[in-house]
């Protein structure tokens, strides 16, 4: 099979376990950060670090934003779904315009999108003009613009690094996802009670503007990514073709794909855990959550430390049975302390297996296919509010632990899967 000799090829590491195993602890954490020697990797990172700061941020505006003008969560999830709807939707045409396109410049086009809407708000809003459709129209657009950004991004990496250092940018582009979990709504917050949410979003689109200049001082050497004359829809029906034939793909984005409808499903459940299991009310549940964003941090770091050893099959795997196990776990706690543990573990398993996974894919695909099945790993993410759906159901006939608990099954029983029948997988090493 196609999916065996990809692995084949990557089997390699690109340093010994003894070698690395002879490292210092300098030379260690100096690895760790290897990625970051790279002059447009550099780049890439900071501005990704405030173009996420910019989203997170705008996230939290807009969530008070509809709730000042409507007083209706209904209306809050409304505008969470007509940005849903066209990323899903778009996703797959989008991953096949980063194959065919130069994905930086669909980056940096992207990110002038948003930039533009969040000047529109800023405007909107201060001169007090602003309506929900205007919200909806302009979160729909944003949808629109993200199908095409993420892909585009995602497969960007692989022209900035040296193949040995893919798993490492990886997962130090993950810190900025964690990062800025814990930072952005905090800052949000604080501009929304400081000066208003207008100005707020206008820090949104400086945050942008930051991200833009950066990018655009990124210099590849080499062609874009390769077009052809083919239909986009011949290249995304051969985009998920080639998933479907090689077994490194669809078994890595199944996983993906599990982690997101069922393992995620304790995040959506954790204000019932805090109100009715474990009864610690609000702040408790404040403590819940920021316990489950830095175990997520210590997880892109642990797998920033390990980005230089073999054996990323075994190490996802492993990570993704632990994340189930300790999920039940969660879910039959009703100690507080345990629970915040069980918290912050589950962040670090859940993010230390998603980030290796990332570093697996993007280490084995070919680069005029890299847009496509990038943008469907991302895809797999997008369906997350279907879990949430799941998890809601099962909660409201048996209780949420049954519902965490079955999300945690299915996670952990997924990974014993593939460890079990798929020795290809249990054994590849990059």
């Amino acid at each position: 099979m196609a999916g065996n000799s990809l692995m084949s090829k990557s089997s390699a590491p690109p340093l010994s376990q003894s070698t690395t195993g002879a490292l210092s602890g300098s030379q260690r954490v100096a690895q760790s950060l290897s990625a970051l020697k790279h002059r447009n990797y550099r780049l890439y990172w900071f501005g990704q670090l405030a173009s996420v700061l910019a989203q997170n941020m705008e996230a939290v505006a807009q969530s008070w934003l509809v709730l000042e003008l409507t007083n209706s969560p209904l209306m809050l999830g409304l505008t969470g779904l007509t940005f849903t709807i066209p990323t899903v939707a778009l996703t797959l045409l989008g991953g096949a315009v980063a194959d065919r396109a130069d994905r930086r410049r669909i980056m940096i086009w992207a990110q002038v999108g948003s930039a533009l809407v969040f000047l529109i708000l800023t405007a909107l809003v201060m001169l007090k003009w602003v309506a929900l459709w205007h919200i909806m129209v302009l979160a729909f657009l944003t949808g629109c613009v993200r199908a095409f950004d993420r892909p585009s991004r995602m497969a960007l990496l692989p022209q900035m690094v040296p193949k040995e250092d893919i798993p490492n940018a990886v997962a130090i582009g993950g810190t900025i996802w964690q990062l800025n979990k814990l930072v952005g709504p905090a800052v949000a917050g604080m501009l929304i009670y400081l000066v208003g949410i207008g100005p707020t979003y206008f820090v949104c689109f400086l945050a942008s503007a930051v991200a833009i200049g950066l990018w655009i001082a990124i210099h590849l050497a080499g062609k874009p990514a390769a077009s052809n004359s083919r239909g986009l829809l011949k290249d995304m029906t051969e985009g998920l073709s080639f998933i479907r034939q090689n077994e490194i793909y669809w078994v890595f984005i199944g996983m993906t794909f599990f982690n997101s409808v069922f393992g995620m499903s304790y995040v959506i459940m954790m204000p019932v855990f805090a109100r009715n299991v474990l009864h610690v009310g609000s702040q408790g549940f404040g403590f819940l959550q920021s316990a489950g964003g830095g175990g997520a941090l210590a997880g892109v770091l642990l797998a920033a430390y390990l980005s230089h050893f073999p054996g990323k099959g075994l190490q996802a795997i492993n990570g993704a049975v632990v994340f189930g196990v300790t999920l039940i776990l969660f879910a039959m706690s009703s100690w507080f302390p345990l629970s915040l543990v069980a918290a912050f573990a589950l962040g670090m398993a859940g993010q230390f297996y998603m980030t290796t996974i990332h570093a697996i894919l993007q280490m084995n695909l070919p680069n005029e296919l890299r847009g496509r099945v990038m943008g469907i790993h991302g895809l797999a993410w997008e369906l997350m509010p279907i879990g949430g759906l799941i998890a809601g159901a099962i909660a409201e006939f048996a209780g949420a632990p049954i519902a965490v608990a079955f999300g945690g099954l299915m996670v952990g029983g997924m990974a014993f899967v593939v460890a079990v029948a798929m020795p290809t997988i249990r054994r590849l090493q990059q």
